[in-house]
């Protein structure tokens, strides 16, 4: 009996080690207003949606340079768009070339950043699928959605003319959302409150950005996000300010109030926060 013994341990199937523990060196996230945000982790800066000029928009539309000397850092590795509405795109080209960043996003914002003045060595245009590895950091682009604007009409139209002059010919030009890497952490990126749901599952942020303006419009908007994402441990909300008016803090709207409760009914081990504008969060 002892060989039959000896001989089912050594036949038994290797029990596979455990996965190492991830080292997560600090990383802090500064709200920028808006859908702007500053990602700082290990030396690496990442900019996501950079816009502090808020001009008229009634009126030519054009880059504020002293709101970007004020609150643009000094250096950024990367700048990732979302899509090329002007509250998004406006103020990435000068940003950009202050600060030597390669601008991230669709055909459409890589036009516009040329147009701009971006070296075409710093602009990367992207289509969704792509998972880039950088110095230090990583970025992964994921396909994306723009938020049911105007009775769920969907856009997609590229902006034409370049550089864009009025409000209206800053065109959506596509929607990405991204999963960036730096520091030993994933932070999922969602500029507007809409996804396809296939791309994000099995993604596991543990911090996500989140869009929530018009979310109602979206089947089960937030738990199919917060289940899709392995129900991250902090969720940062987006994209909520007035992007039509200087960058103001106020208490949490009813509607962020009520996001704030979805989230707790269906991923009660996540974390919400609402920011406050350019002050860091730290984790």
């Amino acid at each position: 009996m002892r060989w039959l013994v000896l001989l089912l341990v050594a036949c038994k199937t290797p029990v596979p080690a455990a996965a190492p523990s991830i080292a997560r060196s600090p990383i802090s996230l500064t709200y920028l207003g808006v859908a702007g945000w500053q990602i700082e982790s290990t030396g690496k800066t990442i900019l996501v949606d950079p816009y502090f000029s808020r001009p008229n928009l009634d009126g030519p539309i054009v880059s504020d340079d002293a709101a970007i000397a004020k609150h643009a850092p000094k250096s950024a590795d990367a700048i990732v768009i979302g899509h090329s509405h002007v509250d998004h795109l406006l103020d990435a080209p000068s940003v950009a070339k202050r600060t030597g960043a390669v601008i991230i996003g669709t055909d459409s914002t890589a036009r516009v950043a040329r147009a701009a003045g971006v070296p075409a060595d710093k602009v990367i245009p992207v289509k969704g699928g792509e998972d880039y590895a950088f110095a230090g950091y990583s970025i992964r682009i994921i396909p994306g959605l723009h938020s049911a604007l105007d009775h769920k009409t969907v856009f997609g139209k590229p902006t034409t003319v370049v550089p864009p002059v009025k409000f209206e010919d800053w065109e959506e030009g596509g929607a990405l959302n991204y999963l960036v890497r730096v520091g030993g952490h994933e932070v999922f990126v969602q500029s507007s409150a809409n996804f396809i749901e296939r791309e994000v599952e099995g993604l596991r942020p543990d911090i996500a950005i989140v869009a929530t303006g018009l979310r109602e419009e979206i089947h089960d908007y937030t738990c199919r996000l917060m289940r899709a994402l392995g129900q991250p441990r902090i969720v940062l909300v987006t994209h909520f300010d007035n992007w039509r008016g200087p960058p103001v803090d106020e208490p949490p709207s009813e509607d962020l109030t009520k996001f704030i409760a979805e989230v707790a009914a269906c991923s009660p081990g996540t974390r919400v926060i609402v920011p406050k504008h350019f002050v860091a969060n730290p984790f």
